[in-house]
């Protein structure tokens, strides 16, 4: 038995990873475009210490097939650090219910292009950044969905 479930875990790690490359399913392509022009979406992580499901309405940019969010304050705001201990979450926006999973981002081209969309998106972001702020500029985070319904 102790040998069947690294075998299991090797096998949903390939299963997983062989999609990684897939376009979304359609009907989540067309919940994304249905959204994209929202100004918040509501995302929903696991607490890292008390395991309970917290909502917290956040700004974000719909970028090539998936929702890519910041964490100001440098990183340590709770839905942030929530994602780094439990990367599955929900996300809800005009009846849609998205399944997604959590990846940061670290590469720094890619950085840097995630804060353009949010500065052309969100016009104070773009106005504040002249006064210097970090608006805008937060850590990013990639929410790639898995699944999208429509909320009752």
């Amino acid at each position: 038995m102790r040998g069947l479930v690294p075998a299991v875990a090797v096998l949903l790690a390939a299963a997983v990873a062989s999609h990684a490359d897939e376009p979304p399913l359609p009907e989540v392509a067309a919940a994304l475009a249905r959204i994209k022009d929202a100004s918040t979406i509501e995302l929903t992580t696991t607490g890292r210490k008390s395991g309970k499901q917290h909502m917290r309405p956040i700004w974000f940019v719909a970028s090539d097939d998936e929702i890519v969010v910041q964490a100001g304050k440098d990183g340590k705001t709770d839905w942030y650090r929530n994602l780094l201990k439990t990367p599955t979450a929900s996300v809800r926006q005009d009846g849609y219910v998205f399944r997604v999973r959590a990846t940061p981002v670290t590469d720094a081209a890619r950085v840097e292009a995630i804060h353009k969309l949010f500065v052309q998106k969100y016009t104070s972001a773009w106005l504040l950044s002249f006064l210097g702020s970090s608006i805008g500029r937060g850590r990013p985070v990639e929410l790639a969905p898995v699944s999208v319904s429509v909320a009752r």
